[in-house]
């Protein structure tokens, strides 16, 4: 089954009794609804979430610098991270807040060095933040799905490892 990773992670979240919030960009909150519907997991681990797909929205509601945008791009790791930590200020209560940028579509900040499908992620937990790049092929709905998994590995290794 495609989604038995992401299964397998809310299923640890639930047993850990973690709860997570999702401030999303590229993914226009299609991580959240995704982690909401897998194994009656949604009301026990997520809090809620934000689509931030404007940079307003990240400099008006989440107070991201938009210095910090205008230097590396709206599309950032840099960016992503920063929407991590200040996510954590709008879901004081989540345990995981995972923060989402990249380029779903043509058009953002798109780069030969940063083409359309390029997606990063940052996932703070316990005050540290982890940090994923991604490169992902295929037709939109396609690079949601994959970056969907990506998103469920990495939350799964964050918790292994600890």
């Amino acid at each position: 089954m495609k989604y038995a990773l992401l299964t397998t992670c809310c299923a640890l979240l639930e047993q850990r009794k973690l709860t997570t919030a999702f401030i999303e960009s590229a993914s226009s909150g299609y991580l959240a609804s995704q982690f909401s519907i897998y194994k009656n997991s949604g009301a026990d681990i997520l809090l809620g979430g934000l689509v931030s797909y404007d940079p307003s929205i990240k400099i008006d509601i989440l107070k991201i610098s938009p210095s910090l945008i205008n230097q590396y791009t709206a599309e950032s790791a840099e960016v992503t991270q920063a929407m991590a930590v200040h996510g954590k200020n709008l879901f004081v209560h989540a345990d995981i807040i995972v923060s989402c940028t990249g380029l779903l579509k043509p058009g953002g900040s798109a780069t030969a060095e940063k083409p359309e499908g390029t997606f990063y992620i940052a996932i703070l937990f316990k005050n540290k933040i982890y940090s994923y790049q991604y490169f992902i092929e295929g037709s939109a709905l396609e690079r949601l799905d994959s970056l969907t998994l990506n998103t469920a590995e990495n939350i799964l290794a964050i918790l292994k490892a600890e």
